[in-house]
């Protein structure tokens, strides 16, 4: 496929924010990029800066892939040395607790720059956003979806905290249905950067940009009639971040046995660095390939041929190897999934 990637999700379990239908994209064969360092996607293939209109998006996102990907190398090369030193560690009959910690805290200050290094494109989740709009997720006390959509109607009226920004009311209870609910607080709250949804467990789970993440957690406050949430004064929400991918305060090295469990994690987030890398290359593949395609058709022309060749990928003899290709990319589309779509709509 043709079509630049918005959002990929790359874990394999628990919960998933931002996928979209873009990340069909990401099920395309992987191949490892030529080289990690930023440059300007033009230079890459060679194809043009000027012509057809998204070429200059296409360009920005293929510039924020290859940050990204600079940035994972860098967490592999660490990790990897970190998985050495808890190995050796492990045969020795006294620990060497001052040389792991060292290595510990070098991975956990280049982590926290990982926002500013990888352009935005990498959020905390470890899941790559190609349009560099990663998003923090969180869920917030005393909203579940079965209540609000069930119950006494009542108006709950948020404030983001924003300044010049209006708050903002969704009419909840009263048997509305969850599609409905989550429709409502979309059209609320997107003025604001709230996007809401239904996460993997079935909860009702926002998410915002990060750059909003911390303005957003000391000020967003919410009224309601007196049925969910009291009325009068707003009330301080509490907001619930969604967890990073490396619990850090985990990876304790006071004995072996922690030295083992650290082990075990390391290699679980080596895994999971693998899996996004092969993510971004596949994104870095797609952005390519879209920028030689758009160097040498109109809009018209790009979008018949996008639909030829999506068409024919579903519909060839071997389905079996096609369906093996695009599974990967439809991973976590369950019915929380799908109704968290369609309240977009």
């Amino acid at each position: 496929m043709n079509t630049p990637i918005s959002s990929v999700n790359v874990k394999q379990s628990g919960k998933r924010w931002g996928k979209d239908a873009g990340a069909v994209a990401a099920a395309a064969t992987i191949e490892r990029a030529p080289a990690p360092q930023a440059q300007p996607a033009a230079q890459v293939r060679g194809a043009p800066t000027s012509g057809w209109r998204y070429s200059a998006q296409l360009n920005e996102q293929l510039t924020s892939a290859q940050q990204a990907l600079s940035f994972v190398d860098g967490l592999l090369g660490q990790l990897e040395g970190v998985k050495s030193g808890l190995s050796r560690e492990l045969t020795q009959r006294q620990l060497n607790q001052g040389e792991l910690q060292r290595q510990m805290e070098q991975f956990k200050q280049q982590w926290g720059q990982r926002q500013a290094a990888s352009g935005g494109s990498l959020d905390g989740q470890l899941r790559f956003h190609l349009a560099g709009d990663s998003r923090q997720g969180f869920t917030v006390k005393g909203l579940e979806l079965g209540a609000l959509a069930g119950g006494q109607a009542e108006t709950l009226v948020f404030s983001t905290g924003e300044s010049g920004a209006a708050p903002a009311s969704v009419q909840v209870g009263g048997g509305v249905g969850e599609e409905e609910v989550l429709r409502r607080f979309n059209r609320a709250l997107a003025g604001g950067g709230v996007r809401a949804e239904v996460n993997e467990d079935g909860q009702l789970a926002f998410s915002v940009p990060e750059a909003q993440w911390a303005a957003l957690n000391e000020r967003m406050t919410v009224r309601g009639g007196g049925v969910r949430f009291p009325g009068g004064v707003p009330q301080r929400l509490k907001l619930q971040p969604e967890a990073e991918a490396f619990q850090l305060e985990r990876w304790k090295v006071d004995d072996h046995a922690q030295v083992r469990q650290a082990l075990q994690n390391v290699v679980r987030s080596i895994g999971q660095l693998h899996q996004t890398r092969a993510a971004i290359n596949s994104a870095i593949a797609e952005a390519q390939h879209s920028i030689e395609q758009l160097s040498h058709m109109n809009e018209q022309s790009w979008a018949s041929q996008f639909v030829s060749d999506f068409n024919a990928r579903l519909n060839q003899p071997d389905s079996y190897r096609n369906f093996y290709e695009l599974v990967p990319a439809l991973i976590g589309v369950s019915r929380y999934r799908v109704l968290s779509l369609l309240s977009l709509s």
